[in-house]
C-alpha cells in the first residue's frame, strides 16, 4: 500500500507537470490563430517615436528575453542591473555576464555586467546596505557603416542627390546599481545611468535614473513575489538643438512556482509614454538541474505593432557548474529575427579560512565558559530555484535565550531540515581581554556544530532589560582573524522594560554583546 501511494504521488506530480506545459502551448496557440492581425490593425501611438535612446527598450539577457520579458519580478541574476536593480539584493553573488544580439536587418547589441556581493566593499561595512550587490552594466547598440548620406544639395533631373559617404550611428549607456534587503520580504535598489547616442557627426549625452522594489509575501498558502520598476527618469537627449524626452517606463509584475523545482511563471504589465501599455506572461520549466525551457508572449493594447507573432519569444537555458548559456528567439514580422546568446560566469566565493591565532591569545575556536546550547525553532521559506539548488529565507526563533531571533539565507541542493543550535555563555579571559578599551562583554555566542551556514549576512535580534541597554553604549562585536570588530546596531525598540535590537553580521566563530560604561 505504502509503494502504491508513493506511486499515486509520483504519477500527479508527471499529470501536473505534463497539465502545465500543455496548457501553456495551448494558450498561446489559441491566441495566435485567434488574433492573427496584420500589421496594418494595430493602432499606432499618437505620440510613437517621439523619445530618444529608444535602444533602452530593448531587453538584455537572452532568459529575460525568452520569457517576453516578463522580468520585473523576477529579476535574479546580474541583468538585474537593466530589468529591476532591486533583484541585485538577491544572493546574485560576484559574476560576469555577456549577451549578444543579433538584431533584425543587420543591427547590432552587446551588453557586458558585472556584479559584486556589498560585503566586499570596505566603505558599506556597518551599514544595511552590506547584505545587497553592486552591479555594473554597459549597454552597446550600433548599425553597420552602410548608412549613405545625401546632402540633398545636388539633386539631378531624376530628384535624388548623390551617394556623398557612408555612416554609422551608435547608443551607448552605461549603468552603475545597487540593491539591498530593507528587510526580510522588502527588497529595493537604484540604478544610474550616463548615456550617449551618436550618428554621424552628431552626438548627445544625458543621465537617467532606474528605481526598483520587490515584495515578497504568501498567498492562498503559496508564496509571491511581487515587483515594480521605474526606467529612464531623467532628462531628454539633445541633438542637434533640438530635446528629444527619455522613454520613461513604469512596470509592475508578479513571479510565482507552481511546484517545487518546476514551472515559473511570471506576469509584468509595462507602459511606456510614447506607447500603450503591453501584458506579458513568460514560463520558465526545468528539464533538468542543467537544461530549462522557456517561453512567453507580449501582447500590447490595440495589438503589436508588427502582428501577433511578434509578441511570441522562446529560448532554453543550459547550466554546467558555474558557467550558464542561454539562448532567446524573437521573430519581428516582416523585419525578420533576432537571435540573442547569454553567457553568465559566476566567481565561486573563496572558503573561509580557519581564524589565525592572535599573539598572544587562544584560538578563536575557543570555547565560551559556562556555556549552554539552546535549540531554536527553525522556519524555511522558498525564495529561488536556481541552477545551484533552492535559495530558502531562514527565520529561527527561541524564546530561552537573549538571542531571540535569527534570520538568515541559505542555498540547499536537497530538502533537508536545517538545525540550528547556538551556544550562549561568557568569553574567556583571553577573547574578553581583546575588546576595544572601555567595552564590558555581557553576553557571547557560538553556533553550533551542525550549523550549515548563511548565504550572506545573518540578522542577530537580541532581547535584554532596558536598564541593561541604557546603562551605557551598547555594541556588537564579531571575531575575525585581526580581531573584534563592532558592527552596527539598529535602533532599540523597548516594550514593558525590555529592549530589542538588531544587527546584520557575517558568519564568525564568536559575538559577543558588550556595553561601555
Amino acid at each position: 500500500m505504502k509503494l502504491k501511494g508513493k506511486f499515486e504521488n509520483l504519477k500527479n506530480v508527471f499529470v501536473l507537470k505534463k497539465q502545465s506545459v500543455i496548457f501553456l502551448s495551448v494558450f498561446i496557440c489559441q491566441f495566435l490563430v485567434m488574433n492573427p492581425q496584420p500589421v496594418s490593425a494595430a493602432r499606432i501611438y499618437p505620440s510613437a517615436g517621439t523619445t530618444s535612446a529608444s535602444f533602452l527598450k530593448i531587453g538584455v539577457g537572452a532568459r529575460a528575453v525568452s520569457m517576453a520579458g516578463a522580468y520585473t519580478a523576477l529579476s535574479d541574476d546580474a541583468y538585474a542591473v537593466y530589468w529591476n536593480p532591486a533583484g541585485l539584493a538577491l544572493p546574485v553573488g560576484k559574476t560576469l555576464v555577456f549577451t549578444h544580439n543579433e538584431y533584425f536587418q543587420g543591427l547590432g547589441q552587446e551588453y557586458f555586467g558585472f556584479t559584486l556581493p556589498g560585503e566586499n566593499i570596505k566603505l558599506l561595512k556597518g551599514s544595511i546596505l552590506r547584505s545587497g550587490h553592486l552591479g555594473l552594466g554597459l549597454n552597446y547598440f550600433y548599425t553597420p557603416k552602410d548608412m549613405e548620406r545625401r546632402s540633398g544639395l545636388n539633386e539631378t533631373f531624376v530628384a535624388v542627390s548623390p551617394v556623398e559617404g557612408k555612416f554609422s550611428a551608435y547608443d551607448l549607456a552605461f549603468s552603475a546599481a545597487y540593491g539591498f534587503s530593507y528587510d526580510r520580504d522588502l527588497r529595493l535598489g537604484a540604478a544610474f545611468k550616463v548615456i550617449r547616442q551618436s550618428i554621424d557627426t552628431e552626438a548627445g549625452n544625458t543621465a537617467a535614473l532606474d528605481l526598483g522594489a520587490l515584495y515578497d509575501f504568501p498567498w492562498l498558502d503559496r508564496q509571491f513575489t511581487a515587483g515594480f520598476s521605474v526606467q529612464n527618469l531623467g532628462p531628454g537627449v539633445k541633438l542637434n538643438s533640438k530635446s528629444f524626452p527619455l522613454p520613461l517606463t513604469f512596470k509592475a509584475g508578479l513571479s510565482h512556482r507552481i511546484y517545487e523545482k518546476g514551472l515559473l511563471v511570471a506576469l509584468d504589465v509595462s507602459k511606456p509614454i510614447d506607447n500603450y501599455p503591453s501584458l506579458a506572461v513568460g514560463l520558465e520549466h526545468p528539464l533538468s538541474d542543467k537544461l530549462f525551457l522557456r517561453t512567453g508572449y507580449r501582447y500590447r493594447q490595440h495589438g503589436n505593432e508588427l502582428g501577433a507573432f511578434s509578441g511570441l519569444s522562446a529560448g532554453l537555458g543550459f547550466v554546467y557548474n558555474d558557467l550558464r548559456f542561454d539562448y532567446a528567439f524573437t521573430p519581428f514580422g516582416d523585419l525578420g529575427v533576432a537571435h540573442r546568446i547569454s553567457l553568465s560566469f559566476r566567481f565561486r566565493p573563496p572558503s573561509i579560512p580557519e581564524p589565525k591565532r592572535p599573539t598572544g591569545a587562544e584560538p578563536a575556536v575557543e570555547r565560551l565558559e559556562g556555556a549552554a546550547f539552546t535549540q531554536y525553532t527553525v522556519m524555511k521559506r522558498p525564495l529561488r530555484i536556481s541552477p545551484h539548488g533552492v535559495d530558502y529565507a531562514v527565520e529561527a526563533v527561541s524564546s530561552r535565550a537573549a538571542l531571540s531571533r535569527i534570520d538568515f539565507r541559505s542555498r540547499q541542493r536537497g530538502s533537508e531540515e536545517i538545525n540550528l543550535e547556538v551556544m550562549e555563555g561568557t568569553l574567556p579571559q583571553v577573547l574578553s581581554a581583546r575588546l576595544p578599551k572601555g567595552y564590558r562583554p555581557l553576553l557571547a555566542w557560538q553556533f553550533g556544530p551542525g550549523f550549515a551556514g548563511a548565504n550572506g549576512d545573518i540578522k542577530l535580534t537580541f532581547s535584554f532589560l532596558e536598564a541593561v541597554v541604557k546603562s551605557g553604549e551598547p555594541g556588537l562585536f564579531y571575531l575575525t582573524s585581526s580581531g573584534w570588530r563592532k558592527n552596527y546596531l539598529e535602533p532599540s525598540v523597548c516594550v514593558e522594560g525590555v529592549c530589542s535590537l538588531s544587527a546584520g553580521v557575517p558568519l564568525s566563530s564568536h559575538y559577543v554583546f558588550a556595553i561601555r560604561n
